[in-house]
């Protein structure tokens, strides 16, 4: 009789372990996404060649073990750029500033990577550019400029303008714009992201109303721009061709 009884007990406790076993849970490996901050992907940069960058970043929980921690890696850049943090672990939902520091960096475009780890989690990899633009836009097009307007009214004529600083970063003071005379200075606002410049609507030294758009390099600029109230009488539409 107690053989048997030994035998039901040991055959409940086997049972009772394959049925705990069977029933316990399973860990799912935390699974997470890496944005620029209110945004949907990374996105690429755009740093001055002096100064610093502020880069900040989401790291989103999506499923899994929710007490996993993500870490990032910021690879790819070169020695004249830095990056503080470069490595940074916590557990998601959460955001983190990379700070990007240059001094004279040359200006270029490096392709670089966020790399992401997580325990039991193959890696991912984040790749975006950095792009190494001049503090000042405006710094490369001060001095000399040499137009050439094709407008619908005047004409196709050829002329010299000068470009000066503004006092205000990516700001350009163009004098004699469009040939219209000493008097005569638009100011350019350049963006620096994507090479693209407008000129707001404004009344220049002649007279002249003006606003327009367009784009640049650093050796010169193309523009778009509709005046009215010009000397000679009139409105007139130009394409101004700039170059240094």
């Amino acid at each position: 009789m107690k053989k048997i009884a030994l035998f039901l007990l040991t055959f409940f406790v086997a049972v009772t372990a394959i049925i705990i076993s069977c029933t316990k849970a399973v860990k799912v490996p935390v699974s997470y996404t890496v944005v620029t901050n209110h945004d949907t992907v990374v996105r690429d940069i755009f740093i001055p060649d002096s100064g610093q960058f502020d880069m900040q970043v989401l790291v989103k929980y999506m499923t899994g073990y929710p007490q996993d921690p993500v870490t990032l890696k910021i690879t790819g850049l070169p020695s004249e750029i830095t990056v503080t943090p470069d490595t940074v672990k916590a557990i998601p939902t959460y955001t983190e500033d990379f700070i990007f520091s240059t001094n004279h960096a040359t200006h270029a475009t490096y392709h670089v990577s966020i790399v992401g780890t997580a325990p039991e989690e193959l890696s991912q990899t984040f790749n975006f550019n950095v792009t190494v633009i001049p503090a000042d836009c405006a710094t490369a097009l001060i001095g000399t400029l040499n137009g050439s307007n094709a407008c619908t009214n005047t004409g196709n004529y050829t002329y010299t303008s000068t470009g000066a600083s503004s006092g205000t970063p990516n700001t350009l003071i163009i004098n004699n714009f469009g040939g219209y005379g000493t008097t005569a200075n638009a100011t350019v606002i350049l963006n620096c992201d994507n090479d693209s410049l407008t000129i707001p609507e404004q009344t220049i030294g002649n007279g002249a109303t003006l606003q327009g758009r367009g784009t640049f390099t650093a050796t010169g600029m193309v523009i778009y721009y509709s005046a009215t109230s010009l000397p000679i009488g009139g409105s007139d539409n130009c394409t101004i061709t700039y170059t240094k």
